[in-house]
């Protein structure tokens, strides 16, 4: 459910998705973007920009004082994200992974598995040397 909300606001972003790769590795690929579907503004950015980056708690008087609009717009610019009807969405920074085509198994043909066969037996008959023979008791 998650992944459809976040999917829904890269389709609805520049960072929309446009081919069938992408698609595919979308879901290994989630950490890729930063969705916040609770941030639908500049105010509401400018709050939570404001929130990560002060140490400290500010009384309601001086809260009252700040315009968080211009925080919302330099954390945007900072971040390079961009509002959807679902939420905020931008880049966390991750690098975006390829799955790797799968090389078809090579089958080794019938004269290789002959030569391993081969050089096999010899491997044996190096490590178990014949005993020779002993000469009979008398």
């Amino acid at each position: 459910p998650e992944d459809r909300e976040v999917l829904a606001a890269v389709q609805t972003s520049p960072f929309k998705l446009t081919t069938p790769e992408q698609f595919k590795e979308f879901a290994d690929n989630i950490d890729y973007f930063v969705f916040e579907p609770n941030i639908h503004d500049l105010n509401d950015l400018g709050w939570r920009y404001l929130a990560q980056h002060m140490d400290m708690l500010l009384p309601p008087e001086l809260l009252k004082a700040i315009d968080p609009v211009p925080f919302g717009k330099y954390a945007m610019q900072e971040e390079q994200g961009y509002f959807t009807e679902h939420g905020y969405i931008s880049l966390s920074g991750d690098e975006w992974v390829h799955e790797r085509p799968a090389e078809p198994e090579k089958k080794p043909s019938i004269r290789e598995r002959l030569e391993q066969g081969k050089k096999e037996c010899a491997e044996k008959s190096k490590a178990q040397p014949h005993k020779e023979k002993s000469a009979p008791e008398l």
